[in-house]
Formats: structure tokens, C-alpha cells, sequence
């Protein structure tokens, strides 16, 4: 027998640290009856998604996936390792790209049918997180890969697709085929990866407790302060394309993520553009989930909201710049369009600093 639980990283529900956290503990695992594979790049299982995505994207360029040529060779190699590899039992595959590159029925129907031909049982596992709890920190996710778009109703429209979770279990659920079963938890703060252990366990018919599992040293990816999310809007918009590379763009995120501030809260024009999708639990409906306190509490913990960005002080203003600048974050002309310069982009980068230090 072949099961293969599949876990589907929604957007911020920890998959990064549940994913480093099963790498870590893949012999303890392994003994109890659950085996990771070696057989993907890393420890994230994204290159499935990649191969029978219609928009593999940046992903898909990462991994030379570029064309329907290219992908329809990926899913062939796919095939070779995992007729190579698989051996009976259960084995775990998670990646939060399945979540965000699989956006239509026949996409996920192609997976399905793929890895059907490997597995006798597909049990797939996904978490979810209140829209008006996540829309926050979606958000600041996009202003760390370098979008410079407000927190506004536009904003939550645009982004529809994290927030409409009713809308991804029909996605991914197949009522009509046994063999591929769908469960759906809650993601709540508290004992968030215990329950992912839990779940994990259940579906894997494993006796728990496991010996003790080792947990990672520290959280795998933070979140920024709206200070530091403030101080990016006002950078971002001022360096020319290419001119901040992606290596000194994640040495900025890191420095201002060890700064402590206020986080971002939901603005009540979201709220209210959230409601009237009504998506303030993202169509789920707690009838559904009676019996489950955890999901008692999802249904009934929203976050306080909040008006406009909070404003930054005189001396968060200071801190930022100085950090900036002990980092050493360095700009390149490279790939700047003709018209720049590095000295332009530095001045640029002085303009925001100086427009901080005024306001």
C-alpha cells in the first residue's frame, strides 16, 4: 500500500517552520512509519505544482520551466524519481505552492491524476487563517518582495484568492473519488504546530506521542513591523528597476525585521471591502465546524483594527536609516534602464532617507 498525505501550505500559516521542523525530525519520522523525500529540492516539494501549473512563474524560471516543453520534461523526471523511490507505506509532501500556483480544477485535477498513479490513498491537509487576520500579513509580504501598492480595498480585491477559502476547498476537494480525502484545520497562534503535528499524526495513523521533536532555533520567517513596512513604501518607489538587487533587497528585510514596532493591523476599508465579499471567515460557515473548539475560537477571535499606517518617530526614523546603512546594502547599475545610474539610485536612496527624517 501507498498513502501520500499531502500538505497544501496556505499563504502564512507557518509552512516555512512546519517545513524545516519535518526536515529536522525526518528520522524520528521515518521510524514512525511517515518518510519525507530527498528526492526534491529541498525541504519545500514545489517543483509538483511547477509541473502542472498553467503559471509556474518565477518558480518555474528558477527551476527551468519556461515553456509547455519545459514542464511536460519536469513531469517526466518527476515520474522516473518517484518510480524510482517510492517504497510502501506513507510519505509526507508539503509546499504552499500548491496553494498558490494550482489556481484552477483541471490544474489540480492534472496533479491528482499524476500522483494517483503512484498512490493508492491521498489524503490532503490545509490551514487557514481568518482573511481579516491574514490580510495584514499578506500584505506585508508583498511590500517585502518589493510591490509598492497601499492597504486598501483595491488591495483586498486584487488578492481575493488568499481571503476565499470556501472557494479553495472546492478547488481541491473530490467528493467523488475516496481515495483522495480533504481535511481543512483552523491556524490559531496558539499551539499552531502542535496541531499540525496532530493532524499529521492522525492522518498517518501514528501513535503519538513521538519522542521528543526537535523544534528549529528560531521562527523561519518573521514579520516586519508597520514601521518597517512604512519605511520600505518609501524606498521601493524611489529606486529605479534593478537597481536594488535581490540579494541586498532580503539584507534590508533582515535588518528591519530585528526592529521592534507596532505590527500591522486590518484598516477598516479593508475590513469593510472583506465584508462586502463576504469573506470576513472567508465563506466558511461555523455550522460546519461545531464540534471543534479550535475552530469555535477562528470563528470567533478577529483582530482589532486599526485607521491609517501608524506614523514613524523621529527616533524609528533615525534607527532605520542607521541600520541601512551598518548593513551595508549596496546598489548595482546592472540592470538599471539607460536612463539611471548607480550615483542616481543612491541619490534616491538619500531622498527617502531625508523624506523620513522630515516627516
Amino acid at each position: 500500500m501507498h498513502e501520500l498525505i499531502l500538505h497544501i501550505g496556505r499563504a502564512k500559516t507557518g509552512t516555512t517552520t512546519w517545513q524545516e521542523m519535518v526536515s529536522l525530525n525526518r528520522e524520528q519520522l521515518q521510524l514512525a512509519g511517515v518518510t519525507i523525500p530527498n528526492f526534491f529540492h529541498g525541504n519545500n516539494h514545489g517543483e509538483l505544482a511547477v509541473a502542472f501549473s498553467a503559471r509556474p512563474g518565477r518558480l518555474g524560471r528558477s527551476l527551468a520551466v519556461e515553456s509547455r516543453e519545459d514542464q511536460v520534461k519536469l513531469q517526466g523526471k518527476l515520474q522516473k524519481k518517484l518510480e524510482r523511490e517510492l517504497t510502501e507505506g506513507t510519505w509526507l509532501f508539503t509546499s504552499e505552492h500548491f496553494s498558490t500556483r494550482l489556481r484552477t480544477a483541471g490544474e489540480v485535477d492534472e496533479l491528482y491524476a499524476f500522483l494517483g498513479g503512484h498512490f493508492d490513498r491521498i489524503k490532503v491537509f490545509a490551514y487557514v487563517r481568518r482573511p481579516d487576520d491574514l490580510a495584514p500579513s499578506a500584505f506585508a509580504e508583498t511590500i517585502k518582495a518589493g510591490r509598492t501598492h497601499g492597504f486598501n480595498p483595491k488591495y483586498a480585491m486584487s488578492a481575493r484568492a488568499f481571503f476565499d477559502h470556501a472557494a479553495f476547498v472546492q478547488l481541491w476537494e473530490r467528493p467523488l473519488h475516496p481515495e483522495i480525502t480533504f481535511t481543512l484545520r483552523p491556524y490559531l497562534r496558539g499551539g499552531h504546530l502542535d496541531d499540525m503535528w496532530r493532524t499529521l499524526f492522525a492522518l498517518a495513523a501514528v501513535r503519538t506521542p513521538l519522542p521528543q521533536l526537535v523544534a528549529p532555533p528560531a521562527l523561519a520567517n518573521e514579520s516586519l513591523s508597520a514601521a518597517a513596512l512604512r519605511f520600505l513604501q518609501e524606498v521601493n518607489p524611489l529606486v529605479p528597476d534593478g537597481a536594488l538587487t535581490h540579494r541586498n533587497r532580503r539584507t534590508l528585510i533582515a535588518t528591519l525585521a530585528s526592529a521592534q514596532g507596532v505590527g500591522l493591523l486590518l484598516a477598516p476599508n479593508v475590513a469593510a471591502a472583506l465584508g462586502d465579499q463576504e469573506l470576513l471567515t472567508g465563506g466558511l460557515s461555523e455550522s460546519d465546524f461545531a464540534e471543534d473548539l479550535r475552530w469555535g475560537a477562528w470563528f470567533a477571535s478577529p483582530p482589532a483594527v486599526t485607521g491609517d499606517w501608524p506614523r514613524l518617530s523621529e527616533y524609528e526614523r533615525a534607527e532605520f536609516v542607521d541600520r541601512c546603512e551598518a548593513a551595508g546594502v549596496t546598489f548595482s547599475s546592472e540592470s538599471v534602464d539607460a536612463t539611471h545610474n548607480s550615483d542616481d539610485a543612491l541619490r534616491a536612496i538619500r531622498r527617502a532617507a531625508v523624506r523620513l527624517k522630515q516627516r
